[in-house]
């Protein structure tokens, strides 16, 4: 046990283990009204959730001890702590047990009470202390360590050390703490001493051979009878594994934003360099190689489309976090029909309705999705006139922009395969990345898209995005 702690005071130091006590736990009000308890708490009672969250405790208690109860919480000082208080309980079956209770208030009026089952020893001086058991019960190492001298006064078995062993000796093997001599590094004790308040950091450990390991370390203080942080529990992950994959997934990111560069710049202009030579040719070259010329400028303007189209794709793969924040439906859907008509001359494109001046949840990368439609709907439109039919429904929630095509329409087992789902991304059996491009940004904003049959032929594409206010 740790040395001057109260053999019956499941507290201080349980409270420090947080989550991972399993002792029944219950928070209460000022008038005694309980706002919380653990899953340890119901399981040992008997009782539901909603049975006891938001009922007066001494519900649960006998006569004799609802009057002990009401007592000591009447007595209970903001920042004082109590211990061996045993009120008899009642089960949700109608037997009594023992629990013998501790309790700590804080500053807000809140009270924290946990309680030792103790019905079946008769000696009640016996020790009822949890700690043991809780500290075996967790899977990773587990220490208990002094503020003053860095000396490990308790461990569990997965922790493999002897009590008196210095943190920084076990974890670190250095002869001195981390935060002391020329090569230093983060001390969680120092930090929690100072503060009153856990802490999690990572550490590199080393063994006695080298071996280097990482580790997630998360520290609680533990206050003493003065007020003041006296030791730490210290729980020790080892994240490794997830370190090492972590450093491999920061390196794709950054060979993805070099191969970002080189499509934005290096790639794009040649191909630029490539239209416009291929269009100063067309007045010279012979009609009967007119074709090859148009076929070389087609192509140049294919790729062209596919830098854009793999660009707006690395930037959603680069983003950290969730930038999804409103955009403006109009502008972006009138920017890319303009777009459209001015490129494909000959191309039927029309509006049914209006476009609603409303906006959704969506990025600047919006444009993407209704380009992406657009163009999918004439470039694989199988007519001498391609004929695409652009209508919006507006709802409370919701607005869904359809693009309908006249083209071959999509066949039935194709209809998600086409998005790339279930494939792995590029390597889908759709119609390249432009769609899977569409898919992923629409996901991204929490939205849906869909395809079906047009009637009498050809294939609507509907995009749903969740509407925000303006």
């Amino acid at each position: 046990m740790t040395a001057g702690s109260d053999p019956g005071d499941p507290g201080s130091t349980e409270a420090a283990l947080g989550e991972i006590a399993p002792c029944p736990y219950q928070s209460l009000d000022a008038d005694g009204v309980v706002r919380t308890v653990n899953d340890a708490w119901l399981e040992t009672l008997g009782y539901d959730r909603e049975a006891v969250e938001g009922t007066w405790f001494g519900r649960f208690l006998t006569a004799a001890a609802t009057e002990t109860f009401e007592r000591r919480l009447a007595g209970l000082a903001a920042g004082e702590r109590i211990a061996g208080i045993d009120l008899r309980l009642r089960r949700a079956d109608g037997t009594v047990l023992t629990g013998s209770f501790s309790a700590r208030a804080d500053e807000e009026g809140v009270s924290h009470w946990q309680f030792a089952d103790v019905t079946d020893q008769g000696d009640p001086g016996a020790d009822r202390s949890l700690l043991p058991d809780v500290m075996e019960a967790v899977p990773h190492p587990l220490y208990v360590i002094t503020t003053d001298d860095y000396r490990i006064e308790e461990a569990n078995a997965a922790a493999s050390v002897s009590e008196g062993t210095t943190c920084y000796e076990v974890t670190h093997d250095r002869d001195q703490p981390c935060h002391e001599g020329t090569s230093t590094s983060p001390c969680p004790l120092e930090s929690v001493t100072e503060t009153g308040e856990p802490v999690t950091v990572e550490h590199t450990h080393y063994d006695a051979e080298g071996s280097e390991t990482v580790h997630e370390v998360h520290a609680a203080p533990i206050v003493g009878d003065d007020g003041e942080v006296d030791r730490i529990v210290e729980s020790i992950i080892d994240i490794t594994e997830r370190a090492a994959y972590e450093q491999h997934l920061k390196q794709q990111r950054d060979d993805l934003d070099v191969l970002n560069q080189v499509l934005r710049h290096d790639i794009r202009n040649d191909l630029q360099l490539v239209l416009a030579y291929s269009e100063m040719l067309e007045s010279v070259v012979p009609e009967d190689h007119r074709s090859h010329l148009e076929t070389v400028i087609e192509s140049a303007e294919h790729a062209v489309e596919l830098t854009t189209t793999a660009r707006d794709m690395s930037d959603v793969l680069l983003a950290e976090g969730d930038d999804t924040g409103h955009a403006r439906l109009r502008p972006a859907l009138e920017t890319e029909l303009d777009k459209l008509r001015s490129t494909y001359t000959d191309a039927e494109i029309t509006v049914d309705g209006g476009v609603p001046d409303v906006a959704v949840r969506a990025n600047d990368l919006l444009n993407s999705v209704f380009r992406n439609l657009l163009k999918n709907a004439i470039q694989h439109n199988d007519k001498p006139v391609p004929a695409v039919t652009v209508s919006v429904t507006a709802g409370e929630a919701t607005v869904t922009v359809a693009v309908a095509d006249n083209g071959p329409g999509v066949p039935d087992h194709q209809k998600d395969e086409i998005f790339g789902k279930g494939e792995k991304g590029l390597e889908s059996a759709g119609t390249g990345i432009g769609l899977y491009l569409v898919r992923t940004l629409v996901d991204t904003y929490g939205g849906d898209i869909s395809v079906a049959d047009n009637d009498p032929e050809g294939a609507i594409f509907r995009v749903t995005l969740s509407r925000v206010d303006d």
